[in-house]
């Protein structure tokens, strides 16, 4: 039943909703009530839609809320860092063979684009970051970011990956006081994954 009165969060400060998230991620409260998940998971066929297990619909539906509550708690944090870095993971690149003409560092495990292919997503990541002032490295994973750290610098992190490798990365990342915002792929597998570049450039703060 709709509400019987008016309303303009608008009006609100941001720091209500921020309040909102930490709630939420301190009690786990959409993991707690699975049926919430469930019923946008039925709500939307996200089972069916992606051929998957209802289960497995429902992990990706709640890590992605996880994504979006860890980017809203550290957003303001990420804005006042100035050295950030942009984490690509590679299996996004257009070819995954000799045809990709980037250059592997084996001293911190990073390929570096060489904008090959317009239509690369990985090519598209970097152009865009560059122009924001952001370092960008393409990695084969996410237990690369410790190899990493070892030669660069950052002070904050802004990582596109799948919800798990993400929240893999955040628990090393926060570990080292470093804030971090994630977007999810919204293709995965080994090869050929995509995300939102409209969601990419909205992020890059």
């Amino acid at each position: 039943m709709a509400y019987s009165f008016d309303f303009d969060l608008g009006k609100l400060p941001r720091e209500f909703f921020k309040d909102i998230a930490e709630v939420s991620k301190k009690y786990q409260l959409h993991r707690r009530f699975g049926n919430t998940s469930r019923n946008i998971v039925k709500k939307f066929n996200v089972d069916r839609t992606l051929g998957v297990p209802l289960d497995d619909a429902v992990t990706i539906v709640e890590d992605l809320m996880d994504v979006y509550i860890d980017n809203i708690l550290a957003i303001d944090k990420v804005k006042s860092c100035k050295q950030k870095v942009l984490l690509i993971p590679h299996c996004s690149r257009k070819f995954m063979d000799g045809r990709c003409k980037a250059e592997f560092d084996p001293k911190i495990s990073s390929y570096f684009c060489k904008a090959c292919s317009k239509d690369c997503f990985a090519n598209k990541a970097t152009q865009i970051a560059k122009e924001r002032g952001y370092l960008v490295y393409i990695l084969p994973g996410g237990s690369c970011i410790k190899k990493l750290m070892n030669g660069v610098e950052f002070e904050a992190v802004v990582g596109i990956a799948c919800g798990e490798e993400i929240r893999l990365g955040k628990s090393f990342l926060q570990g080292k006081d470093i804030p971090v915002l994630g977007l999810p792929l919204t293709k995965n597998g080994c090869s050929n994954t995509e995300f939102n570049v409209e969601n990419l450039k909205a992020i890059l703060v």
